[in-house]
C-alpha cells in the first residue's frame, strides 16, 4: 500500500512539474518530506514535517512572428567537368606549312567547340611533347628547324584525355651562314677573297 502511495506522490510531483513547465507564470510552492523508509516525497499540499520548496517560474521564449529564414539557393554550377567536345582542330599553322626564319618561335592555334570548360586544360602536342595552351586556344611554341608534327588535346584536371585533334605537319626553315638559301629568284652569295 505504501508503494502505491509513493507512486501517487511521484505522479503528483510530475503533475506539479508539468504545470510549472507549462507556463503557470508565477513561482510555485511545493512541499518536500522524507518518510520513515527514507523515500523523498513532493506534493502541492502541506504534510506534517514537510519543507516548503519554491520553484521559480519556468523560463519561456516566444519567437518573433517573422517567417523562418529562407535557405539560400545553391551557387550556380560551373561548366560540367564531364562536358564532351564536338570539334578540336589545329587552325594555325596549316598542314604542310613551311615557316621561314621564325627565330625558333611558332604561333599556334586550335578551334574547340564548345568552349573550354572549367577544370579542363588545352595542350599542344609538338612532336608528342605537351605544351599548355591558353583557354582561347593559342600558344607560342619554341621549335628547332626541321619537320614537326602538331596536335591539340583537351584533358580533365586529373590528366584524363577527353579529345585529341588530327595531327598536322609543318616545317621550320632557318637561314644559316653555313648553308645560305639558294634558288633562281635569290641572288648568288658573294664570295670574298682574302
Amino acid at each position: 500500500m505504501r508503494a502505491w502511495l509513493t507512486s501517487i506522490g511521484r505522479l503528483c510531483l510530475v503533475a506539479a512539474l508539468v504545470a510549472v513547465a507549462s507556463g503557470a507564470g508565477a513561482a510555485t510552492t511545493l512541499y518536500k518530506w522524507v518518510d520513515e523508509n527514507g523515500v523523498t516525497h513532493y506534493s502541492d499540499r502541506p504534510e506534517p514535517g514537510a519543507q516548503k520548496v519554491r520553484i521559480a517560474a519556468a523560463q519561456t521564449y516566444q519567437g518573433s512572428s517573422t517567417s523562418a529564414p529562407q535557405s539560400r539557393p545553391p551557387p550556380p554550377a560551373k561548366a560540367a567537368v564531364d562536358q564532351s567536345y564536338t570539334r578540336l582542330e589545329i587552325t594555325n599553322p596549316e598542314n604542310g606549312a613551311v615557316l621561314y626564319n621564325t627565330g625558333g618561335r611558332v604561333e599556334v592555334g586550335a578551334a574547340l567547340e564548345p568552349e573550354l570548360a572549367n577544370g579542363h586544360q588545352l595542350w599542344f602536342l609538338v612532336d608528342g611533347k605537351p605544351t599548355p595552351g591558353s583557354p582561347n586556344g593559342t600558344a607560342t611554341l619554341e621549335v628547332a628547324r626541321g619537320e614537326h608534327t602538331l596536335a591539340a588535346q583537351v584533358t580533365k584536371a586529373d590528366g584524363e584525355e577527353m579529345i585529341t585533334s588530327a595531327p598536322i605537319t609543318f616545317f621550320v626553315h632557318q637561314t644559316s651562314v653555313a648553308q645560305p638559301p639558294q634558288g633562281p629568284a635569290l641572288p648568288k652569295p658573294k664570295t670574298t677573297k682574302p
